[in-house]
């Protein structure tokens, strides 16, 4: 994509709008009205100057564009007023082209109903003051046209920036989520590692025995070989209390397994605690059987809690969170 400056487009704006007040200047001599005749460009001048240079961002602000609205409503008046439709020169109706080079700049300044407002006011103006065949013989055609244009470079202006908006917040979003996704596993991977560290005593007896532990020995290791399955695939389900809770239930000989998808990725802290705390309450009062807590991707809910027995059809507990 090609990108223009805006101080280049200011500039070429600033020299646009200056030739159709030197067109103004030139005419001052031949006006019967010199002292209005500068008073309309003084109005002229101080309103297209700052539209099309001044105000940061695209958007003008209202107090301005309703100065311009003004000017458009009264420069045609002040001009008209000592010019005689009947023996106007070529320059002497500057002023038509001029306010719609104001009215444009306004347009592309993301006011466009207030640009379209002052356009009317000219036309109804200067047709008012010369007649329709004669006030287009002082470039109303032009005149529309260049608003038009004004109004589509500002619609093209106005997507434009909504697309870059769009397209800076996705990409921050993306990075956003790299940031969380590398805490996330940093953070399992040093939960991991305390896991691991908390394991290497009963490798070291499995390995000293050479694998003849004795029953209590053999239910540590399922326990231990369980607690560190939860934390590879339990992920953000596995608080303090949850493993605390699910250490107690396998030591009443609940069989109990955590997996978490993601469901519960875009919870805040506070919502994914009061989660696992309703978790830990439920697993709490279980005593025999089995219990699945899953946090799975695309439902409606978070997570879900089933404790079922053997031979019996219905759940115990089916929670959805």
């Amino acid at each position: 994509m090609i990108r223009i400056p805006r101080w280049l487009v200011g500039v070429l704006g600033t020299l646009f709008a200056l030739f159709h007040a030197g067109l103004g200047f030139s005419n001052i001599p031949d006006s019967t009205e010199p002292f209005v005749a500068v008073a309309a460009l003084t109005i002229y001048l101080a309103t297209v100057l700052p539209t099309i240079i001044l105000f940061r961002g695209p958007n003008l602000p209202t107090a301005q564009a309703l100065l311009n609205l003004a000017a458009a409503a009264i420069i045609p008046l002040l001009v008209n007023s000592y010019l005689d439709p009947g023996s106007m020169s070529a320059y002497s109706t500057w002023y038509v082209m001029g306010v719609a080079t104001l009215m444009a700049a306004t347009a592309v300044r993301q006011q466009r109903f207030i640009a379209w407002a002052g356009t009317i006011l000219l036309v109804i103006q200067v047709c008012s003051w010369a007649g329709v065949i004669a006030g287009i013989q002082t470039g109303l055609l032009g005149a529309l046209m260049l608003v038009f244009a004004g109004h589509s470079i500002s619609v093209g202006l106005a997507k434009a920036y909504r697309d870059t908006m769009l397209f800076n917040n996705e990409t921050l979003e993306i990075e956003k989520q790299k940031i969380a996704n590398a805490v996330a596993s940093e953070v399992r991977r040093a939960k991991l590692e305390v896991a691991l560290n908390g394991a290497l005593p009963m490798l070291n007896l499995i390995k000293d025995s050479q694998g003849k532990l004795n029953d209590a020995q053999k239910n540590q290791a399922r326990l231990l070989e369980a607690e560190l399955r939860d934390e590879i695939r339990g992920r953000d389900l596995m608080s303090e209390s949850v493993r605390q809770a699910v250490k107690a239930a396998r030591l009443r000989g609940v069989e109990v397994i955590v997996l978490d998808e993601g469901g519960v990725s875009n919870l805040n802290e506070k919502e994914k605690s009061s989660l696992l705390e309703r978790a830990v309450e439920s697993i709490n009062s279980v005593s025999e059987g089995r219990i699945t807590f899953r946090a799975p991707v695309g439902e409606t809910w978070h997570a879900t809690l089933v404790a079922s027995r053997p031979g019996i059809a219905k759940p115990d507990i089916w929670l959805k969170f």
